[in-house]
């Protein structure tokens, strides 16, 4: 059996022989000479570790350092932090414990002590972890159903109410976007982003009270009296009043408690001009100032039985002039700045209908939710043969095979998109393989976020990936593209926050084969790698011919 291996971390030689002396017969000992090596051997092999043994006093980077560094990037959540210092001053083990370590051992050292307290740390460690990871099992599954029942019943009062299917997803994400520029511009409100995903989760009941208001009031063509619109403003409060009714263990989650706030106030308005209860201000929970804007958008920009939609510009003019009410001067230029990104990621969502369409005269297997993770053990023999045959084993994406075979020959893409990544034999050569990995598995990621569930994105080669897209306009395919570079471009690797990573990419637009758009896209990419981390497009529509010769 494999001994566990520890890694010491001490300027001192005598120390680290003295810890090695003791430790030998049972464990593989690593040495470092400060802190600045500790980090440089973590960084490329963490998940070799059992125990780091961190002294304090060390030159270049000292152990507070060290451990403030592990603390930030979750690194002490594969092995555990022992402090070894001749300093046990309390304020110097309050720091420690502060900083995430597990124990502290004082110099001089006592083998038996010192053994035995490291022994005893391996083994509450481990035990430690595998209850977390039951935890968040479980956490993760009770999730899982909460956003299931919470679907459920949200899309039972879309359709009581006539409204688009879409509006829920729209209004989880204009929260979401929001919350999280919200917290970029100002320190007012201190969201975690478990707090962001929460409120987003519990938007979707926000006009869950309409299950009370009756068909002919809900769904009618014209405009409401004055009678009838005081027994829609009723939704709020019943709404909130059927979750706060609910047994108190229930009552007491947060998610309840929030999605209660939602619903009771989500028709507030900054002035003290919204109802039920004419809050104004502060007054209003920040989670129901931000369902009330993205409420209001999307029932601007969405075709409802009583109006035509409005515009993405012609909405958000209303919404700034003051036209449906006041709200949070602070939300309204988080409004602004993400304005753009709504806009390309709504539209998306309303054209996967016609997209889906497209799929199914191909008649092609629906591989999306085919090889879905939690669905694979359940696949059929033939099933995982294809998995096999079309997955790329290290991003999780299609792969060249697949490309090949169902898109050679094919005349109905509309656009097409190759990303190379810049620099990566440079990475690869400078922080070993397993990092360039990683790097491709983050950059595969951020682009399956950036698209919409119908384009298809392919790893077609080494560190090449290639976009398909289907139906989609051209202003959207433009941003498209920018939205991956700048994603990339944020990027910040897990235990290399030095790294940057950027990528090239080449654009062809317009109806074609699949094999014209991509020699169009692939030789717009190289453009792009003369500058490195810029986007270059083809509009072949606009080429008279040129790109039939390329």
């Amino acid at each position: 059996m494999d001994k566990q291996k520890i890694l010491i971390v001490d300027d001192s030689e005598m120390n680290r022989a003295l810890l090695i002396d003791i430790l030998e017969e049972h464990y593989d000992v690593v040495e470092a000479e400060n802190g600045v090596e500790a980090i440089s051997l973590l960084s490329k092999q963490r998940a070799d570790f059992s125990l780091l043994l961190l002294d304090i006093m060390m030159p270049e980077m000292d152990g507070f350092e060290v451990l403030a560094y592990i603390n930030k990037y979750h690194w002490n959540d594969t092995f555990a932090v022992i402090m070894i210092s001749a300093d046990d001053t309390p304020a110097n083990i309050k720091r420690a414990y502060d900083l995430g370590a597990f124990d502290y051992i004082s110099r001089p050292f006592d083998s038996t002590i010192v053994q035995r307290r490291i022994s005893n740390t391996m083994f509450l460690y481990a035990r430690q972890q595998r209850l977390e990871k039951i935890i968040a099992e479980q956490f993760h599954e009770q999730e899982k159903n909460s956003k299931l029942m919470i679907s459920i019943l949200s899309h039972i009062v879309e359709f009581r109410n006539g409204e688009s299917g879409l509006h829920i997803l729209h209004v989880n994400t204009i929260t979401k976007y929001l919350l999280e520029q919200l917290v970029q511009l100002t320190d007012q409100y201190p969201l975690s982003k478990a707090d962001i995903s929460l409120i987003s989760t519990a938007s979707a009941l926000h006009d869950i009270g309409k299950i009370s208001i009756s068909d002919a009031i809900l769904n009618k063509p014209s405009r409401l009296t004055a009678e009838e619109f005081e027994v829609i403003k009723t939704h709020s409060v019943i709404g909130a009043n059927m979750l706060l009714d609910l047994p108190i263990e229930q009552r007491e989650n947060p998610l309840i408690k929030v999605a209660s706030e939602i619903c009771r106030w989500h028709h507030e308005r900054y002035d003290g001009n919204g109802y039920p209860d004419g809050l104004k201000g502060e007054e209003i929970p920040i989670a129901a100032q931000v369902v009330a804007l993205a409420d209001v958008y999307d029932a601007l920009t969405s075709e409802r039985c009583y109006k035509k939609a409005y515009s993405h510009e012609e909405a958000l003019k209303m919404i700034l002039e003051g036209q449906c009410g006041a709200f949070n001067p602070s939300l309204l230029l988080c409004l602004q700045e993400i304005a753009d990104t709504l806009e390309d990621e709504l539209m998306a969502a309303s054209q996967e209908q016609e997209a889906k369409n497209i799929q199914d005269i191909r008649n092609k297997i629906d591989y999306d939710r085919l090889f879905s993770c939690k669905k694979y053990t359940a696949l059929s023999r033939k099933q995982q043969q294809l998995h096999l045959l079309y997955i790329d084993s290290l991003t999780s994406i299609y792969n060249r095979r697949y490309y090949d075979e169902h898109f050679q020959g094919t005349d109905d893409i509309q656009a097409m998109a190759v990303i190379d990544v810049d620099d990566f034999k440079y990475i690869n050569d400078n922080y070993g393989h397993d990092v360039g990995d990683i790097i491709l598995q983050s950059i595969a990621q951020t682009v399956l976020s950036c698209v919409r569930k119908t384009d298809v994105v392919i790893r077609y080669g080494g560190d090449e990936f290639v976009i398909i897209f289907f139906c989609i306009p051209q202003e959207i395919f433009e941003k498209k593209l920018e939205r991956i570079r700048h994603s990339v471009d944020s990027l910040i690797i897990d235990g290399h926050p030095e790294l940057h990573m950027s990528v090239s990419i080449g654009g062809a637009y317009g109806s074609g084969t699949a094999e014209k758009l991509f020699k169009v896209a692939d030789t717009m990419m190289y453009q792009s790698k003369k500058a490195k981390n810029q986007v270059t497009i083809s509009f072949l529509d606009e080429m008279v011919g040129s790109a039939d010769s390329i």
